[in-house]
């Protein structure tokens, strides 16, 4: 079945905000058990996302109003946005930038001063990045330039900036009508420039021909730091047979379960659209995700 372009496009936004919410209340366990989301659905209330969906959310609005890259807007929404929201789960790091900026200092000053100058190396570069491929398609020079500057704004090390990187450019690969794993995975070997992520991507080619995500969780791993989980959710992107499957194998890996399934939620959804989400997976922020990638869809070529 041919798949829209505009559907993709809902796809992967939806795609971040399903798999996050369906991870959050299971962040930290270990092989997650297929009758759990069974049983979440199951219930009345709507599964709540965290703060990978709200900052996905506040860098596309601000992609879209600033009808481009605005550090400084970047930076300023996402602080209100854990202003408003401190409960969303933001990690204690970033919340020091968030609480720097909302006291005047500059953005890029209050992100460089993380880990003593070090910057961080998490993946909430990565984690909210998807939109970034919607806003720069079907470039992918500035999917790549672009993925680089919102990572940033909050994380400056090199190695959660190239998580951000490689994250952007598989959601753009996955965007694709005829999508290529084997053209994916040479223009990653081509991104690497951290000694962690070609370690990783070395770890990555073994995990897919053994196909085993108990090999993928050891070896890749299923942390907040990019080089322990942005592999990992592209793993569990390329082995799963649909979206479901996707964000199944995420969940029974473990760990960092919000933001590895809300980043292999984002690809699953752009390769195969929206309408491969089961339709009792709805959950909250969906409808404003749908939105967000339609204002998206709206100014492509």
């Amino acid at each position: 079945m041919t798949v829209s372009l505009h559907d993709r496009f809902r796809g992967l936004m939806a795609g971040i905000a399903v798999g996050d919410a369906v991870g959050r209340p299971v962040e930290g366990s270990r092989a997650v058990s297929d009758l759990y989301v069974d049983d979440l659905f199951s219930q009345s209330a709507r599964p709540l996302y965290s703060d990978d969906t709200v900052m996905s959310m506040a860098l596309a609005e601000s992609l879209l109003e600033c009808d481009g890259f605005d550090g400084e807007d970047m930076a300023t929404r996402f602080a209100e946005a854990w202003s408003d929201e401190p409960h969303r789960g933001y990690g204690r790091n970033v919340v020091k930038v968030f609480s720097a900026v909302k006291r005047g200092i500059d953005w890029k000053t209050a992100a460089e001063r993380q880990f003593g100058g070090a910057g961080s190396y998490g993946n909430g570069g990565a984690m909210r990045v998807a939109p970034v491929a919607l806003w720069a398609y079907p470039d992918f020079e500035e999917v790549k330039r672009l993925a680089g500057d919102t990572a940033r704004v909050t994380h400056t090390h090199p190695v959660g900036v190239e998580g951000a990187v490689i994250q952007a450019v598989a959601a753009h690969r996955a965007l694709r009508d005829h999508f290529d794993r084997d053209r994916l995975l040479a223009d990653l070997d081509s991104l690497a420039r951290t000694d962690e992520f070609r370690a990783k991507l070395e770890a990555l080619s073994r995990a897919l021909e053994r196909g085993d995500d108990e090999y993928a969780r050891l070896h890749l791993g299923c942390w907040v730091a990019a080089d322990k989980s942005v592999l990992t959710a592209l793993y569990c992107f390329l082995l799963g047979s649909d979206f479901e499957d996707t964000i199944r194998r995420a969940l029974f890996i473990g760990g960092d379960t919000d933001t590895i399934a809300a980043m292999a939620g984002a690809l699953a959804g752009a390769r195969w659209g929206i309408g491969s989400i089961p339709r009792t997976w709805v959950v909250e922020g969906f409808g404003k995700m749908v939105r967000l990638a339609d204002r998206l869809f709206e100014r492509t070529p």
